[in-house]
């Protein structure tokens, strides 16, 4: 099995165990797929989502700091999905940020 095909059945289960109330085991997965530079906004959506209903903005911070360091990477991949997700991840970190310095 490919690494890709891998961090695809970690998204798979992290939404299934999301679904179950096992909310800690499916952030392990998300962050296990962030942590290889996943190149799909799911976990970093995800985990972006999590963070801010806990209120642990610092880690929302960083989960949307890496989102945007990969889709950056991506620019000239010729994806045409890469440059919205990328304006979404900056727009979301620049109001986590906001929201830090309240």
């Amino acid at each position: 099995m490919s690494s890709f095909d891998s961090q695809i059945r970690r998204n798979l289960m992290g939404k299934r165990l999301e679904k179950e109330g096992r909310i800690l085991e499916a952030k392990a997965l998300y962050e296990g797929n962030i942590s290889e530079g996943f190149e799909g906004s799911f976990p970093y959506r995800r985990l972006a989502i999590l963070y801010r209903k806990g209120k642990f903005i610092d880690e929302e911070i960083r989960v949307l700091d890496k989102a945007v360091s990969v889709f950056h990477n991506l620019a000239g991949s010729g994806r045409e999905d890469v440059q919205p997700k990328l304006n979404d991840f900056r727009e979301r970190l620049e109001k986590a940020k906001s929201l830090k310095s309240r």
